[in-house]
């Protein structure tokens, strides 16, 4: 069986067994105020608060599991929600401003670790089934991942996810969907992998500020499966990265894959940065890069394991200076 249909197996299995908390519940676990329309299945966080519910143990007795009558939760402008949203069902999750409508997590470094958890388990935003949509709010220092779709679609537009708190154990991954994800006029600035081509997604017009540990493009820990990545109108600022993996671009940390990863449109600047490295010897990595404007230092780290086959402005030279932008 392949890993899709194992992961979607297990996702099944797994939402079975998880019991949503009711929209009263989360009324009395919340030390702000909210609003519920029955009618509309709309959810409005009216001011800023924490979600806190007592009868969990650590480390989750902030994260909600919205029930599935739930398809609409809206964060009024100026409100700071501290909590996370874990959806079973077709679900949007949608602010009134962007900058000011927030879910935050943690100003705790390192927060998975000192709880002895994984970090994927431990998203601000999590799809285990349906759609989920996110649109217009900052997500500030997730627990961990921002966004985590994995086998499931996930909507994503004019967000910002930022995580502040500095060092490069955080864990706060970008954003991860399954096949059909689109992520649009989105800013990045985090401190891990910013989009995981783990399946088929799209990516629009977002920004991505290389920071400390930050990997722009991540192909997989692991045998993800053979996937394409499609980025249009991409930027990509900053002058740091991950270490590791000499501040590239496009990183294959570990297993055995084929990815395709087409860039139509992009300004990328990071004078210490490579373009690629991969660490596994049966990792492949094809697709062209076009209208173009890239200068980094290198083009690859000091992990050549595997093999590209991109074409960069027409070209396969393994060069750090392209241009070829459309007039």
């Amino acid at each position: 069986m392949c890993r899709k249909l194992l992961y979607l197996l297990f996702i099944t299995i797994l939402s079975a067994n998880l019991k949503a908390q009711t929209v009263d519940e989360l009324i009395k676990s919340y030390s702000g105020r909210i609003e519920w329309n029955s009618q509309t299945a709309e959810l409005t966080f009216t001011s800023a608060g924490v979600i806190t519910f007592e009868n969990k143990g650590e480390p989750k007795e902030h994260f909600w599991y919205i029930p599935k009558n739930v398809k609409t939760i809206t964060i009024e402008a100026d409100v700071r929600v501290v909590g996370a949203f874990h959806s079973q069902g077709d679900c949007t999750i949608r602010g009134k401003h962007r900058k000011t409508s927030m879910v935050y997590g943690t100003d705790i470094q390192k927060w998975a670790q000192t709880n002895g958890v994984k970090a994927f388990r431990h998203c601000q935003f999590q799809n285990m089934g349906g759609v989920l949509t996110i649109q217009n709010l900052t997500s500030l220092n997730p627990y961990g991942f921002h966004v985590r779709g994995e086998g499931n679609v996930i909507m994503v537009s004019d967000c910002d996810f930022l995580d502040n708190r500095g060092g490069a154990g955080n864990h706060s991954d970008g954003i991860e969907g399954g096949d059909g994800s689109v992520i649009e006029n989105c800013y990045f600035e985090t401190g891990d992998d910013v989009i995981k081509v783990y399946h088929d997604l799209t990516v629009k017009n977002c920004t991505i500020n290389m920071v400390q540990n930050a990997v722009p493009i991540q192909l997989g820990w692991g045998n993800t499966g053979n996937d394409t990545g499609t980025f249009i109108n991409l930027i990509i600022i900053g002058s740091s990265g991950r270490g590791n993996d000499d501040c590239a671009i496009i990183v294959g940390r570990s297993g055995a894959y084929t990815k395709t990863i087409n860039i139509y449109g992009c300004n990328i600047i990071n004078p210490n940065a490579s373009w690629i490295s991969l660490r596994g010897k049966d990792m492949i990595v094809n697709g062209e890069v076009t209208d173009a404007e890239i200068e980094i230092e290198k083009h690859w780290s000091k992990y050549k394991a595997g093999k590209s086959n991109m074409v960069i402005c027409g070209n396969k030279d393994e060069g750090n200076r392209y241009e070829c932008i459309k007039n």
